[in-house]
């Protein structure tokens, strides 16, 4: 599965001004409400939350994978934020955020979710390589530096 063909650069937010994780959930579930994926805004935040509530998705490295299961979504759902200066989102190595991707599915859609993180762990640990994404200047180019790091 490669990420870069589940985003859409309408769904990338390049330094979106939000100061902590909750702030950015609720943006999340907004672009996601205006791009028809889901009936409510509320809901992604919602159940963003509930996740995290559980454990943080802020894997370390400098990224985030929050998702949740939304009920009948019938596709999987990926959004993705930049964070040049650091984002306030727990992390397992204490480090600030700086790149985020988010994505939402429904039961239908497990197994392209636990490919999509699969995938977002891998690239996490590439650090030095996710430099090009946060620097990205428009959802465009964080597809482009996304799919040049997919190649590689």
């Amino acid at each position: 599965m490669r990420l870069s063909q589940k985003l859409d650069p309408e769904m990338v937010l390049i330094s979106p001004d939000v100061e902590e994780r909750g702030d950015l959930f609720r943006v999340f579930g907004t672009i996601f409400a205006e791009a028809k994926l889901v009936d409510s805004a509320e809901i992604v935040m919602e159940r963003l939350l509930e996740r995290e509530a559980i454990l943080s998705t802020g894997i370390g490295g400098g990224v985030a994978v929050p998702h949740a299961q939304i009920p009948g979504l019938g596709r999987l759902a990926m959004a993705a934020s930049t964070h040049p200066a650091g984002l306030d989102y727990p992390a397992l190595d204490n480090k600030p955020v700086r790149l985020v991707f988010c994505l939402l599915g429904d039961a239908n859609t497990a197994a392209d979710h636990l490919a999509g993180l699969a995938r977002l762990a891998r690239l996490a640990r590439r650090t030095d390589a996710l430099e090009p994404l946060i620097e990205a200047t428009s959802g465009q180019t964080f597809l482009e530096a996304l799919e040049r790091l997919e190649g590689n």
